[in-house]
C-alpha cells in the first residue's frame, strides 16, 4: 500500500482519528500511521476486518503518544 493512497475505508479511519485528536497531531502523521499499520495486514486472507483492526491499533498508538506528551510536559 502506497503511503499516499488509502482505500476509502482506511481513509475514513484516518479522518476519524484525526478529528478525534483535536489538533494534537497533524493529518499527515495520522495518515502515515494508518498506512503503516495497514501494511501489516497486506497479506491477510480475510480483509473485511482490516479497517477495524487498523483503527484500534492506531487509536492505541495515538493514546500512548498523548500520554507521553502529558508526562514530558
Amino acid at each position: 500500500m502506497d503511503a499516499q493512497t488509502l482505500n476509502p475505508h482506511l481513509q475514513f479511519v484516518a479522518e476519524t482519528l484525526f478529528a478525534r485528536a483535536n489538533g494534537s497531531v497533524d493529518a499527515e502523521f495520522v495518515h502515515d500511521l494508518v498506512a503503516d499499520i495497514a501494511r501489516q495486514f497486506k497479506d491477510a486472507p480475510v480483509r473485511d476486518y482490516v479497517p477495524v483492526l487498523v483503527a484500534k491499533e492506531a487509536s492505541a498508538q495515538l493514546r500512548r503518544l498523548d500520554a507521553t506528551r502529558l508526562i514530558t510536559s
